[in-house]
This record gives structure tokens, C-alpha cells and sequence, in this order.
């Protein structure tokens, strides 16, 4: 079975890292949309560099066995890749600070910088769950950023890398009552000026031992502050998020340092 994977698609992927949902009225204001449709085109020659700048579309074959198909390298120095198995998808989560550092590579694994650290919970998607949402069990992971080593390999069993999928829009959410039963996932955007979100993309986790609510789910380390691709993150810059989705007043989660992207100008 083949797939073909464009730049486009993809800086569209970074614009939601890990949110893995859609936009509606009530959730998504007249100015985030106008971002989200003009970073494809405004932002895209920043992004485009740190991915490839000579990126294009690239052709890839899964293995003859649909069942074990292999990691697919699309684009340049980040690494970005189709990592099949397994991984936790975190866009929906809030976090908690740990008082440590955590290191980040960026560009492409050349430097490291330094972030305050969260601890995070995240469900982990199943085959079960791809299934349910239509589409294949892999996600999207630049394996030369975060603290990923170049490869989708986990490092043991009860290891997991933390990716998103856009495909994936009914998974278990942390806000749910009780907690991560399956929902829909619903962004919002947290105003600049206050709030501090947290990337997960790209992140080594543990594998819960037990169930949550019958949901299988890891705990991730990850760096406060950090945007995409190792930027820092501003307080002139928004947040969009999946967290909270599922409160009453859901931006309660924007004061719970929640898993999120950058958002310029908000």
C-alpha cells in the first residue's frame, strides 16, 4: 500500500502538533482560524527550512505485510517519519511541572537546550483505536528532535515515544469524567500573556502498569516552553491545545500547563 506524504501536509501536521482534533465554531476563535489558514502561507518558509528546504513530495512503500509495515523518512534534518506501532498521544493533556531540566535537541540534533520540566499523562493509541478512527496504527514523529535518537525503536517494552496523528480525532481524553474515557477532541486557543503550555512531541514515556478506565496510558517528560522544532515559546504567543476539551469551562486548562503549539499574535 502506498502513501504520498507532501511539504504541505506536513507543515500543516506541525501547525497541530500532537492536537490530533478539529477546529469548530465554539472552540476555535475568528482569529485562530486565520492563523491556522496563514501559516501554511505566511509561516511556512520558517518551518520549510527546519524541515527541508529543499523538501517535496516523497513516495514510500510499507512492507508487504500490511501488519508489520516499516518507518517511512519523509523530510530532511528533523527526521520526520511515519513510526508504526503504538505511541502516546498527548494534545489532550495537562501537566505538572517536576521542579528538574530536561534536555532538547534541535535542529535536527545538532544543539540542545535546556527547558523546565513536566510530567505528563497521556493515552497510549492502540490498533483498536486507529481502527476506530479509520485509519492505520502509526504516527508522525521527527526522530532527530525531542529526546529521540533517530529511530522509531522503542527503547524497551515498557517504553513509548509520544507522536501525533491527524487521523486520530476519538481517543481517550484526560478531561473527560471519568477520566480518559473515549471522546472527541476539542481545541481551544489560551490567550498570550499568561498561560505556559507544554510540548510533547517527540518524548520518551513510560508505560503505565495499570489501566486507566480501561485505557492503556503512559506518563511523559517534557519541556515547558518549548514551540516547534526546539523554538522557545514567547508570551506574545497564544496556545492551541486539545486540553480541557471536555470541562465545563475548558479553559480552565490553560492555567494547567497543557500540551499545546504556539500561536503568534493571540
Amino acid at each position: 500500500m502506498k502513501r504520498t506524504f507532501s511539504a504541505a501536509i506536513i507543515l500543516i501536521g506541525a501547525v497541530f502538533i500532537l492536537i490530533g482534533g478539529t477546529a469548530s465554531a465554539s472552540t476555535f476563535d475568528q482569529g485562530a482560524g486565520s492563523f491556522l489558514l496563514a501559516q501554511v502561507d505566511v509561516g511556512t518558509r520558517d518551518l520549510r527550512d527546519r524541515v527541508d528546504p529543499g523538501s517535496r513530495d516523497i513516495r514510500g512503500d510499507r512492507d508487504s505485510d500490511s501488519s508489520h509495515p516499516g518507518p517511512k523518512q519523509f523530510l530532511g534534518k528533523t527526521g520526520l517519519t511515519e513510526c508504526p506501532g503504538e505511541f502516546a498521544l498527548c494534545g489532550a493533556s495537562t501537566c505538572k511541572p517536576t521542579g528538574k531540566k530536561i534536555k532538547v535537541k534541535e535542529d535536527g540534533g545538532k544543539t540542545t537546550r535546556e527547558y523546565d520540566e513536566a510530567v505528563c499523562k497521556c493515552p497510549i493509541i492502540t490498533k483498536e483505536i486507529a481502527v476506530q478512527n479509520g485509519t492505520t496504527l502509526h504516527g508522525i514523529a521527527a526522530v532527530n528532535e525531542g529526546n529521540m535518537n533517530g529511530s522509531c525503536a522503542r527503547p524497551s517494552q515498557d517504553k513509548i515515544w509520544s507522536y501525533f496523528n491527524l487521523d486520530i480525532l476519538m481517543y481517550p481524553q484526560e478531561s473527560a469524567t471519568p477520566q480518559f474515557t473515549m471522546a472527541q477532541s476539542n481545541n481551544q486557543v489560551c490567550p498570550a500573556g499568561g498561560a505556559k503550555g507544554t510540548n510533547c512531541w517527540n518524548y520518551l514515556c513510560t508505560v503505565d502498569k495499570d489501566k486507566t478506565n480501561g485505557a492503556k496510558t503512559a506518563t511523559c517528560f517534557c519541556p515547558i516552553g518549548e514551540g516547534y522544532f526546539g523554538h522557545p515559546t514567547t508570551s506574545s504567543e497564544g496556545l492551541v491545545t486539545a486540553a480541557g476539551g471536555q470541562y465545563q469551562n475548558p479553559s480552565e486548562a490553560c492555567s494547567q500547563y497543557p500540551v499545546s503549539g504556539p500561536v503568534p499574535g493571540q
